[in-house]
């Protein structure tokens, strides 16, 4: 009985030691772990912030551009003429990028992917560069959509700058 409790305890302690180690271990990977992912994060952080004051900025100073680009209604209609298509075409191509994301053999040199691959290229890759993959998963078409609806929403909108200008709200 002496001899089985004796190893009994030291497997105990064996054990115990293991959990130790395995605790540790566990806490410097969650550490490493939640040090990238706190560098992430204020990263993103940063990234929103300087998004955000642009577009306080920007949304503060809309009529004052306005005044000094001299846009008369005419030329509000011709701009939204022009950024209506452009920015559904640029959408449905980010679109497409979203989805040729999910298949990384796709080839990009060849027709018909060169079409979306070769217009959005040029502002993914600086996107990419700022934005790491999350979870291996390329986020910047995403990103470009987001902006994307967003100047939509602000220039083409119901009470978007142009519509307004346009009709003769805005500006005076």
């Amino acid at each position: 009985t002496t001899t089985t409790t004796t190893t009994t305890t030291r497997a105990r302690r064996n054990r115990t030691d293991d959990d130790a180690v395995v605790t540790e271990t566990m806490t410097t990977t969650r550490a490493r772990g939640s040090e990238r992912t706190t560098r992430r994060a204020t990263d993103a952080l940063a990234l929103s912030a300087a998004a955000l004051a642009a577009t306080n900025a920007g949304a503060a100073s809309a009529a004052q551009l306005v005044s000094e680009l001299a846009l008369d209604p005419e030329g509000a209609k011709t701009a939204s003429a022009v950024l209506g298509p452009l920015f559904a075409l640029s959408t449905i191509l980010f679109i497409v990028r979203i989805v040729m994301t999910w298949y990384p053999s796709v080839p990009y040199t060849k027709l018909p992917w060169v079409l979306a691959y070769a217009p959005t290229e040029p502002l993914l890759k600086p996107t990419r560069a700022l934005v790491p993959p999350v979870g291996g998963v390329d986020v910047s078409p995403i990103i470009w959509v987001g902006m994307i609806s967003f100047m939509n929403e602000i220039l083409l909108g119901k009470q978007g700058l142009l519509v307004l200008l346009a009709n003769k709200q805005l500006g005076g």
